[in-house]
C-alpha cells in the first residue's frame, strides 16, 4: 500500500486542561477540559482508528497486526508509539516515567517511557521543570519528609519552536500556558511526585501520588541531555535519535520529493498550510507514510516527522571532562558530539560516587551505540602511565585516585587519561583552529592556565607528563605569590582567577569591565604576551591556538595582544606568527579526551 493513512484522534479530558487544541483543528466542546488529544495510539487506554479510503473503520491495533507491508518491520510486539498533543491549561503534577526494564518488571508492560515535547506555545518567560539537584534515594526521602521536594526541582527556560528529550527516569513536568506535540514510546504509565494538592473532581479527595514507585526509577543524579541539532539537507533538520524513535523538523518552502524509507513515518503538520500528494492538510493534522512509498509536499509551513530508529551501527568514542564542578560524558565522532550529559562531580562526596555516576553514563550511551574507546580529560597532576589522579587541587582529597581501572574492567574497551589541557590542545590540533598545521600549541586561559603540545597530531607529553604546562612558568619572580604555583607565574598574573580577584580590588564587577580599564588592560595583555612569546622562542609552532572562558572578552584586547606578542619575538619571526582563537569553544576537552591513544 503507497497511499497515506490518516486517523481519527482521540481526545482525553484532564483535571489540568483546557479549550485552547481547538485553535489547532480539534474539536474541543466549551464544557470539555481536553488536555490530551491522541493522534497516533495504539494503546489500551486510547486507540485511533483509520479515516483512509480503503482501510476506513480499522483500529491501528489491527493495522498494525493484519498489514506489516505498511510499517515495513515485524509487528508481532506491539506498536511502539504515540503522539498526543497537550494543552496544559494549568501546571502539570511533577512526574517520572520507568524505563522499558523497570515497566516490565514492575508494572507487567512492554515499554517504558521515553518521551519528548515540541512546544508548539507558551507563554512569555516560561519555564518547565526538567531534573532535580538530588543525589540519591535517600536525599528523596528527606525532601518529601521535610516538605522541601518543590526546591530541587530543576527549571529550565522554553520558547515556542523549542524541543527536549525526556528520557525515562526523567523528574519533569509541562507547566501552565504550554501547548506541546509529544512523542513517546507507546505507553501511559506515570508516576506522580508532586500535585499541587489538587482534588480529584470525581472523589473530591487528593490524587494519588505514586512516591515508592517514583523513588525505584528515578536517575539518581539527574543528568543534563544535550544532543545538538543536525541539518540533514536545506529543509530537513533532525532533533533527536533514540532507539525508540527519530524526530526531525521540516520547513517546506517549495515542493519536495519525499525519499522512500524503509520503515513507515509519521508526518504532523504544526505550522501553515502543507499539502501532501496534492491533498491539503492544516494545522493539527498527523499522517502514516507506509514504509517504501514515495510522496510529495509542498505549500509553506513546518512539519514535525518521525517513526522508528535504524540501527546505528558506525563504531563512536566516549570522551568524559572530569571537572572541580562538573561531570561531562560525550559521545563524540570527530568534531562532532554526538550526545553528552552531565552533572555536578561534588568533590566532597568522594571519588567513588562520581566514578559510579560515569559509569552509568556511559552504560546508557552503550546500550545505543557501539563504542571503541573511553578518553578521560582530568585536571592535573596525575599520571598517564597509570591511570591515577594525584592530588589536583580542585578535587580536594581525591589522592591517588585509580579513575582507569574501574572503567576498562566494566566495559573492556581502551580507556586513557589525560591533563585536560593536552586534551583540550588534542581535540585543538585534530578538529579545531589548529587541523591545517603540524606544529600546534594550545594554551587555555580559563580559571587557571594550562597548555598542551601537539606535534604530527600526537601529544608531546615530556619525560613525566608536564609538557606545555606554561601556567607555572614565571613571568614576574616579584609578582604575587600562590599557594601552589610560582610566585609571579602566567597562572597567578593573567588567569581568570587572578583577573577576578584584581577586579574585586579595581572595584570592578567583572573581568569585562577590568579590561575596559586601559592601564589593567595592558597590564594583563603584557604578562600573556610575555608567556605567548616564551612558548614561540621555546619550541616555534606553526600555531598558538588560544582557548578558554577569558577568550570571551577577546574583542576588548585582541588585536593589542597580538601586537604585544610580535613586539617580544625576534625580528625575523613577526612575520610567521599565527595565533588563533580556539574553534572548538568548550568542547576542546572532551572531543580530545574521545581521541586519546
Amino acid at each position: 500500500m503507497q497511499e497515506p493513512i490518516f486517523f481519527e484522534p482521540v481526545a482525553k479530558e484532564r483535571i489540568w486542561g483546557g479549550q485552547k487544541l481547538r485553535q489547532y483543528g480539534f474539536p474541543v466542546s466549551d464544557e470539555r477540559r481536553i488536555g490530551e488529544v491522541w493522534t497516533i495510539a495504539s494503546h489500551p487506554n486510547g486507540m485511533t482508528t483509520v479515516q483512509s479510503r480503503t482501510l476506513t473503520g480499522l483500529t491501528l491495533e489491527e493495522l498494525w497486526s493484519n498489514h506489516p507491508e505498511i510499517f515495513g518491520m515485524e509487528t508481532h510486539s506491539d506498536f511502539p508509539l504515540l503522539l498526543k498533543w497537550i494543552d496544559a491549561s494549568t501546571d502539570l503534577s511533577v512526574q517520572v516515567h520507568p524505563t522499558d526494564a523497570d515497566a516490565r518488571r514492575y508494572e507487567d508492560q512492554p515499554f517504558g517511557k521515553n518521551e519528548c515535547w515540541y512546544i508548539i506555545d507558551c507563554p512569555e518567560n516560561a519555564t518547565l521543570i526538567y531534573g532535580h539537584s538530588l543525589s540519591s534515594p535517600s536525599e528523596l526521602d528527606t525532601a518529601v519528609d521535610q516538605g522541601t521536594l518543590v526546591q530541587s526541582l530543576k527549571h529550565i527556560p522554553v520558547s515556542k519552536g523549542d524541543f527536549f528529550y525526556v528520557p525515562a527516569g526523567t523528574v519533569h513536568a509541562l507547566t501552565k500556558g504550554c501547548v506541546v506535540l509529544e512523542i513517546q514510546q507507546s505507553s501511559d504509565t506515570t508516576y506522580r511526585l508532586y500535585d499541587y494538592d489538587r482534588l480529584d473532581p470525581v472523589t473530591g479527595m487528593k490524587r494519588p501520588l505514586h512516591l515508592d514507585q517514583a523513588r525505584r526509577v528515578i536517575r539518581f543524579p539527574h543528568f543534563h541531555y544535550a544532543e545538538p541539532p543536525v541539518f540533514l539537507s536545506s529543509f530537513r533538520k533532525r532533533l533527536t535519535q533514540t532507539p525508540d524513535f527519530f524526530v526531525e523538523e521540516w520547513a517546506i518552502r517549495q515542493t519536495h520529493t519525499l525519499e522512500s524509507s524503509p520503515l513507515f513515518q509519521i508526518i504532523t503538520v504544526i505550522e501553515g498550510t502543507i499539502e501532501l500528494n496534492g491533498v491539503k492538510l492544516s494545522v493539527g493534522t498527523t499522517v502514516l507514510l507506509p514504509a517504501n512509498s514515495e510522496h510529495t509536499v509542498s505549500g509553506t509551513g513546518l512539519l514535525i516527522v518521525t517513526g522508528p530508529s535504524l540501527k546505528i551501527t558506525r563504531p563512536l568514542r566516549i570522551g568524559i571532562d572530569l571537572g572541580g564542578t562538573q561531570t561531562r560524558v560525550a559521545v563524540v565522532n570527530q568534531d562532532t558530539i554526538i550526545k553528552q550529559l552531565s552533572f555536578p562531580t561534588r568533590p566532597a562526596a568522594g571519588p567513588e560516587q562520581t566514578i559510579s555516576h560515569i559509569k552509568q553514563a556511559i552504560q546508557l550511551f552503550s546500550d545505543e551505540f557501539q563504542l571503541t574507546t573511553i578518553g578521560i580529560a582530568a585536571p592535573g597532576p596525575l599520571d598517564t602511565k597509570t591511570g591515577h589522579l594525584l592530588s589536583p587541587p580542585n578535587l580536594p582529597g581525591w589522592d591517588d585516585v585509580d579513575l582507569v581501572t574501574p572503567l576498562s574492567s566494566t566495559f573492556d574497551i581502551p580507556v586513557s587519561l589525560e591533563n585536560d589541557a593536552n586534551a583540550a590542545a588534542l581535540g585543538e590540533a585534530l578538529f579545531g583552529a589548529g587541523q591545517s598545521y603540524s606544529s600546534v600549541y594550545y594554551v587555555t586561559v580559563s580559571t587557571g592556565i594550562g597548555g598542551g603540545y601537539v606535534y604530527e597530531k600526537k601529544l608531546i607529553r615530556g619525560a613525566h607528563g608536564y609538557a606545555g604546562e606554561i601556567g607555572n612558568t614565571i613571568i614576574d619572580s616579584s609578582g604575587p605569590a600562590h599557594p601552589v604555583l610560582n610566585a609571579g607565574s602566567l597562572e597567578g598574573l593573567a588567569s581568570g582567577t587572578a583577573l577576578q580577584s584584581r577586579a574585586l580590588e579595581k572595584r570592578a564587577s567583572s573581568i569585562e569591565r577590568l579590561l575596559e580599564d586601559p592601564q589593567e588592560r595592558t597590564r594583563f595583555i603584557n604578562h600573556l604576551a610575555t608567556g605567548l612569546a616564551n612558548i614561540i622562542h621555546t619550541i616555534d609552532p606553526d600555531v598558538i591556538v588560544i582557548g578558554g572562558g577569558v577568550t570571551g572578552s577577546a574583542d576588548l584586547y585582541w588585536e593589542e595582544l597580538l601586537e604585544a606578542v610580535s613586539g617580544l619575538v625576534y625580528p625575523s619571526l613577526r612575520s610567521s606568527i599565527d595565533i588563533r582563537l580556539a574553534t572548538l569553544e568548550g568542547h576542546a576537552g572532551v572531543i580530545g579526551a574521545a581521541y586519546l591513544e
